[in-house]
């Protein structure tokens, strides 16, 4: 699935291939020019006295001038189209990543994630868009080459044909080394990753508890193993590389000595020995390209087993649910989760009845199951005992889209990004202005400028923000997570009450985990402890 996808992907990016190998084949077919000319310069002057040397000449330098050109462009027009290629593979991982299940983001660090999205998907794109042209670009110049070869002796071509399929041997030979080191090279650059960007994330406390040569050793031990790895990889891909360079050298000596040995016998003449000595660099090259691409080529069938992951399709019911309009009751019917890797139940037996205009206040100590409850609300992740009511039906049995439309959330830890307060605010979706003044107005931001930027807020700014983002949406249910855990009293005591005037208006659903007892006792009419 994963490589029909990503050939969907691509598939504009595939109609600029042949203007791309057009002008590859244009540039490989001038470059093979110059040596051709070089030898009936040399005949011309050896032989016949140079009559046509000027002439020669001029062709040779126009040629070289032309073949500049033509190679710079073909350069160019490759390197955009990867490029290009990789940025729309990047942006569509990147979406599919988006729509995973909350589950995937628990199994999957994010170092990891963005290593795949950003170099594997690069590595692979520009293997998957390159492989064609360059087999056939490849192929093409080692034939034209054998064929100026055959021209001008045939033994000494033959010869080359020899080398040629020595070389294949040799690195079908390494291949099976070289994926598996590949695999591996690039599952530890992604711990790699990991781990410096876990760290990084948490150096507030980190240099708080003043344990930053703890976690240098720590990331110190990552490249060691990482680099182990690499080392590895290493040993294969230059093998390969290697083996190029000896047989390149071997044919090269070969060549040499054929020539003078061809040449005492009148076989062949001086220009066609400096031609075909001049051929060989060029024969190394398309050769080389070769070996090049079959060291890329496993470790892109390496990363292409670690991409498929991010596009797999998450398993929906195939059957039409039952799309809502509003959210009018929401109900816990016997409401239990236990997670797949654990034996005790996190949640067990919750039953409790809520309609439009109560508040409930959901309290209970450290792991008893208050971030839990939220995600079966929010769908994240289903009840494995009883079931959530959403108008006296389960909830799993009406469409995912519209009973989520139907909720906003402010997160405990809220998600800031680097834009202004309006764009925060707002989230994506376009409000009018009006909506979110008011919005920043209740969460008690309004003196705030919206076209300020939000990366450098407060603990309490940030959650203000995020108040002010869940409040602007259209909603039956509003959940909060903590609303109020970083304010000081007074901004606490207004915003209850704003909240409160608010509900009486709108008579939504709310849904508050708090551990305070100003929230319990002046915003919520219900409790649920757990």
């Amino acid at each position: 699935m994963f490589y029909q996808e990503i050939q969907k992907v691509l598939t504009p990016i595939y109609k600029l291939r042949y203007l791309t190998l057009f002008l590859s084949a244009v540039s490989i077919l001038m470059g093979l020019v110059p040596p051709y000319l070089m030898g009936i310069l040399i005949d011309d002057i050896t032989y016949y006295g140079g009559h046509r040397a000027y002439f020669i000449i001029g062709s040779l330098i126009g040629v070289l001038v032309l073949g500049f050109f033509l190679d710079w462009s073909q350069s160019l027009a490759w390197n955009n189209m990867i490029n290009k290629g990789a940025g729309m593979v990047r942006s569509y991982l990147f979406e599919n990543v988006l729509h995973k299940n909350y589950r995937f983001f628990i199994d999957h660090p994010i170092g990891d994630i963005n290593n795949k999205v950003i170099n594997d998907a690069y590595l692979y794109t520009q293997n998957k868009i390159a492989a064609m042209p360059t087999i056939l670009l490849n192929f093409m110049h080692i034939t034209v080459i054998l064929v100026f070869l055959y021209h001008m002796d045939v033994y000494m071509t033959v010869a080359a044909m020899i080398f040629s399929v020595v070389f294949f041997a040799v690195c079908a030979y390494i291949n099976k080394f070289l994926k598996k080191s590949s695999i591996k090279e690039r599952k530890g650059f992604s711990a790699l990753m990991n781990t410096a960007n876990e760290t990084l994330m948490g150096i507030n406390t980190i240099q708080l508890y003043t344990v930053e040569d703890f976690f240098a050793h720590r990331f110190e031990k990552s490249v060691d193993k990482y680099e182990k790895l690499l080392i590895r990889l290493k040993l294969f891909q230059s093998l390969t590389t290697s083996a190029t360079t000896s047989l390149i050298g071997i044919m090269t000596a070969f060549a040499v000595l054929s020539g003078i040995f061809f040449l005492s016998i009148e076989r062949i003449t001086v220009g066609g020995v400096v031609a075909f000595y001049l051929f060989l660099p060029r024969l190394s090259e398309p050769i080389r390209n070769l070996s090049n691409f079959n060291i890329e080529g496993q470790t892109a069938k390496a990363v292409a087993e670690r991409l498929e992951e991010l596009i797999t399709k998450e398993v929906r019911p195939k059957t039409e649910l039952e799309k809502i309009e509003h959210i009018e009751q929401l109900g816990f019917k016997n409401l239990g989760f236990r997670y797949p890797d654990t034996e005790e139940a996190v949640l067990s037996n919750i039953n409790m009845e809520l309609v439009r205009g109560d508040s409930v206040a959901v309290i209970g100590t450290s792991g008893t199951g208050k971030s839990t409850l939220l995600r079966l609300l929010k769908r994240q992740v289903d009840p494995t005992q009883g079931e959530i009511l959403v108008n006296g039906k389960n909830h799993t049995t009406i469409d995912w889209h519209s009973y989520i439309d139907r909720i906003a959330v402010l997160t405990q830890q809220v998600f800031v990004f680097d834009a202004t307060l309006q764009e925060n605010i707002s989230f994506g979706k376009k409000y009018p202005e009006k909506k979110i003044r008011e919005s920043a107005e209740i969460s008690m931001m309004g003196h705030f400028s919206m076209d300020e930027q939000a990366f450098g807020l407060s603990g309490g700014e940030r959650q203000r923000i995020g108040l002010a983002r869940a409040i602007a949406c259209d909603y039956d249910v509003l959940i909060l997570d903590e609303p109020t855990s970083e304010l000081d009293s007074k901004t606490e005591t207004k915003i209850i009450e704003n909240l409160k005037a608010l509900q009486q208006e709108k008579k939504f659903i709310m849904i508050v985990v708090t551990h305070s007892e100003n929230v319990l006792n002046n915003l919520c009419n219900k409790r649920l402890e757990l």
